[in-house]
């Protein structure tokens, strides 16, 4: 924001998230002791605080930017589409199973290019064709475009208990065992549209590719339903085929979209040809 002339406009949103519901409403709050004057300078304090009993208090410049809530990063589902991304002194406290799982979730939900700051005794670990080094010593890492990830991505699947009917394994990927899964793998990844798998409540079960152009998280409490996460724009490109009760699965023109792309819906399939869990598949 200092970089920023005053004739300049720009956007900026944060999202704070913490497992503790108590740091949240006490962070909330934006109210800091009398002794940050010590760590910030005076200039800074007079521009994003305000001086309030025997402390400070956040300008509402920058309150309104942020946008609080409870999150548990390994249950619950990430935030996409960010620049920077900042998980400082949390991979110390996890086993290295829970890690290999946060870091290539971290991959997704940053942008190409997305920034990773990690904390003063974390690192990427194995997963260096994921994240580059941009300055080893603050623990700053540059989202990589990697081929194919080492391993599938396993998004947060606590909600499936509550799902009846869905099979768990339907939620995961399978690790890649032969030539032809590691080719499949990479032709979904880079010549496939972005798809989601849903019930027939609309609860995303499994997501393919980046959806974030059609699928943005609200703000607020966490929602991993389908109607409740259209970009901006975007409603009618799953509207038109998920809210139908025709299940031919036939293309239909995304009228509200800019990129007149198209999208379909398709039931999941047993090998037996049967319908699975009135489960539904969509893509555009």
């Amino acid at each position: 924001m200092e970089q920023v002339k005053p004739t300049e406009s720009f956007k900026l949103q944060i999202f704070a998230t913490d497992l503790d519901r108590d740091a949240i409403d006490k962070a909330r709050q934006g109210v800091y002791p009398a002794n940050i004057a010590a760590d910030i300078s005076a200039e800074r304090l007079r521009r994003y605080f305000i001086q309030e009993g025997s402390g400070y208090r956040i300008g509402k410049e920058i309150r309104e930017m942020v946008t609080f809530a409870t999150q548990n990063v390994i249950m619950d589902p990430p935030f996409t589409k960010l620049d920077i991304l900042i998980c400082r002194n949390l991979l110390i406290y996890l086993t290295p199973e829970l890690q290999k799982k946060l870091l290539p979730l971290f991959h997704y939900s940053l942008n190409p290019g997305g920034i990773l700051f990690l904390g003063s005794a974390e690192t990427v670990s194995t997963f260096t064709d994921l994240f580059a080094p941009l300055n080893t010593k603050s623990r700053l890492f540059r989202r990589r475009e990697s081929v194919l990830p080492a391993e599938p991505v396993a998004f947060p699947s606590s909600f499936v208990p509550a799902l009846p009917g869905v099979p768990k394994e339907m939620t995961m990927m399978k690790p890649a065992a032969n030539l032809q899964t590691l080719a499949d793998q990479l032709l979904l990844q880079h010549f496939s549209p972005p798809a989601v798998l849903v019930n027939d409540k609309g609860d995303i079960l499994y997501i393919s590719g980046r959806t974030g152009k059609y699928l943005e998280p609200a703000a607020g409490k966490a929602n991993w339903n389908i109607f409740a996460m259209p970009a901006k724009g975007s409603v009618s490109i799953w509207e038109a085929p998920s809210r139908r009760r025709s299940g031919t699965g036939r293309r239909s023109p995304s009228r509200g979209s800019r990129s007149g792309r198209t999208a379909a819906r398709r039931p999941l399939m047993s090998r037996s040809g049967r319908s699975r869990s009135r489960s539904r598949c969509g893509g555009w």
